[in-house]
């Protein structure tokens, strides 16, 4: 997966989101001489960069978190490789099944997950976030049914001290399937990506958390499936660019009024 090791290219400095809110605190000096005092245009060229530019979250590796396998199996045939920093899971599988079988269709499903606790709001606000998720399965088989899919689950808390974005609403609902019932036949190389993003209301001294869980599932009945190497799922930053990060920023309420945004109440 070669979006997986592409190198983040090196841009000049840019006014961050705490960069904007020690801006907007800084009282006037009245006796400052005018001629000094920043322009609209200067002023209009920090906001424009600010609104361009995100901050960078990198996410810990993904670990795995749950596994559904067929009855009397005693390993997964669904299997991952370990996992590495940079916010991919690697799969594989090899299956067979007999055609004298007699039962259902079996079906393996994993998940895995990485949470990452974000920096403290300096101010009443609210935290943006955006990220991209990819898949790619590698398939090849021959079987009366062989589908695979992949799926995204996000859930963010506004201050994990007293929260966990584990019970955040909705969480328990997919926000994505990249890919959903891929069939198993000769030379199968299905990809997808989603841009994905939301916002949270914080108050002063609240750190977010947000956690990520990436889930594969397989049925399959009667015949042969292979998922290669290569196979896997991905987070990384929206429109592009290295994977293992997630990109936030955070607007202060003073901000948000002046656009007309109601913040936190």
């Amino acid at each position: 997966m070669t979006l997986l090791d592409s190198p983040r290219t090196a841009g000049p400095a840019v006014l961050s989101s705490r960069d904007l809110v020690a801006a907007l605190d800084t009282p006037p000096v009245d006796d400052a001489p005018s001629a000094s005092a920043p322009g609209f245009d200067q002023l209009r060229s920090r906001l424009q960069t600010w609104l361009r530019e995100w901050d960078t979250q990198r996410l810990p590796a993904f670990e795995q978190a749950r596994t559904v396998s067929p009855d009397g199996e005693r390993t997964s045939a669904l299997r991952s490789a370990p996992a590495r920093a940079d916010g991919a899971v690697r799969i594989t599988a090899s299956l067979y099944d007999a055609p004298n079988r007699q039962g259902d269709a079996l079906a393996w499903s994993r998940h895995w997950v990485s949470a990452a606790v974000l920096p403290a709001a300096p101010v009443d606000g609210r935290l943006f976030y955006r990220f991209r998720a990819g898949s790619r399965l590698v398939l090849d088989g021959h079987a009366e049914t062989a589908l695979a899919s992949t799926s995204v689950h996000v859930g963010v808390s506004a201050d994990a001290a007293t929260s966990s974005p584990f019970d955040a609403p909705g969480f328990g609902t997919p926000v994505c399937r990249p890919l959903v019932g891929v069939e198993a036949r000769e030379d199968v190389d299905a990809r997808a990506e989603h841009d994905i993003e939301g916002s949270i209301d914080l108050r002063a001294g609240d750190t977010p958390a947000i956690a990520i869980v990436l889930g594969a599932d397989v049925v399959f009945r009667d015949g042969w499936m292979r998922v290669h190497e290569g196979s896997g799922l991905w987070i990384g930053s929206a429109g592009g660019g290295p994977t293992g990060s997630v990109e936030v920023r955070f607007a202060p309420s003073a901000l948000l009024d002046l656009f007309g945004q109601a913040g936190i109440a």
